[in-house]
């Protein structure tokens, strides 16, 4: 199954690791290093222009959306 994660980009729903709130996640060190590294590889992309709400982790790398993490976890358990 494939999960419309905005601006008419597709993500198997499969290879998604976890969705994750930027506003709480991006305050711990860790994350915000986690993320600093995963660009630095050149394995993070966004869905969209517009300011992102949430990163979804997946096997191939951090993916960026506007959509509301609940919007995103609401997808995946249909």
């Amino acid at each position: 199954m494939y999960l419309h994660i905005g601006a008419g980009r597709l993500v198997r729903a499969s290879s998604i690791l976890g969705c994750f709130d930027m506003d709480g996640h991006t305050d711990s060190r860790v994350n915000r290093d986690f993320l600093k590294s995963a660009e630095k590889r050149g394995v993070t992309s966004s869905a969209g222009d517009d300011l992102p709400r949430t990163f979804i982790l997946t096997d191939d790398g951090v993916i960026f959306t506007h959509i509301s993490t609940a919007a995103v976890v609401g997808r995946i358990s249909r």
